[in-house]
């Protein structure tokens, strides 16, 4: 089987079938008219055994059962986990893959920091352990996008509409402007470089105000159906996303940084800290992800 068709996309290991991060591909391939491809990869230090292939062959096996309505494909292959992950999407795809146990350094992390950076398409982790929502949280139906004020902010916006549309649930776009000498609002790459954040100007959260207003409103003009509202804070990103995403039903952030290392610079990433602390679903845009053609609105939110 080969990819490059813009299939769904999931990455599966030798372990207990990850129902979670299934079933969300049964999902995202049932709103996208799109088959399943399945990726069972084994680094190449992993000699390949009469068994190697048996956890794809159990998710094949569930998703045949559970959803027999989708065409669903397998590879099992061994090399680069990444590249045989990445490989197998096209621009239209979503890779989707499941967050176990991540921590610092851990081959789990680096597969999916390397997805992250490598990707045509967006990348959807899944937490399977979800821990307890914390104190004072409310469980609620929303999107919630992170929107900076770079060239890529209408790439965002157009993957959490979609998301928002397909899940029939509100989205929340929030702008985080951080203080300090020499910042102004935060990207989407840049977090924990920023000081403890100070009183920020009235002026300056009026102004990202209306920026955010305004690109949510060009973004609107292909989904307007789908309610949104907009906040601006001031705060490091990373911790004002997940604060905000706490409870959600996914969150959507961008990535922009190009080199393949790009989100395993430690705690200067909001992709990689988000990802460590995310306790919802979310949705990464990388480079290659923002630089393709797929990337604008879909006409299921049209």
């Amino acid at each position: 089987m080969t990819g490059r068709d813009d299939a769904v996309v999931v990455g599966v290991d030798d372990g207990l079938l990850r129902l979670r991060v299934l079933d969300r591909a049964i999902a995202e391939a049932r709103r996208r008219g799109r088959r399943v491809c399945l990726v069972h990869a084994h680094g190449p230090e992993t000699p390949p055994a009469p068994w190697h292939d048996d956890g794809g062959r159990r998710a094949e096996a569930y998703l045949a059962r559970v959803a027999p309505d989708l065409v669903v494909g397998l590879a099992c292959r061994v090399g680069d986990v990444t590249g045989n992950l990445v490989g197998a999407c096209g621009p239209g795809s979503v890779l989707i893959l499941g967050d176990r146990h991540r921590r610092l350094g851990s081959e789990a992390g680096r597969t999916t920091e390397r997805a992250v950076a490598e990707a045509p398409c967006p990348v959807l982790v899944i937490p399977e352990y979800r821990g307890p929502t914390p104190r004072g949280v409310v469980n609620r139906r929303a999107v919630v996008v992170g929107v900076d004020d770079g060239t890529h902010a209408a790439a965002v916006l157009a993957v959490a509409l979609r998301s928002a549309a397909d899940l029939d649930v509100p989205l929340e776009a929030v702008r985080v402007v951080a203080s300090g000498e020499g910042a102004g609002t935060a990207d989407a790459d840049e977090v924990a470089e920023v000081p403890d954040v100070a009183d920020v100007p009235e002026a300056d959260l009026a102004a990202a105000q209306r920026e955010l207003d305004a690109a949510v409103a060009a973004a609107r003009r292909s989904a307007s159906a789908v309610p949104v509202s907009t906040t601006v804070v001031a705060d490091r990103p990373a911790r004002a996303l997940l604060e905000r995403a706490a409870g959600a039903d996914e969150l959507v952030i961008g990535h922009r940084r190009h080199t393949p290392d790009a989100t395993m610079r430690g705690p200067g990433s909001t992709a990689r800290s988000v990802l460590l602390g995310m306790t919802c679903p979310v949705v990464v845009l990388g480079p290659g992800a923002l630089q393709g053609t797929a990337v604008g609105v879909p006409e299921s939110v049209r």
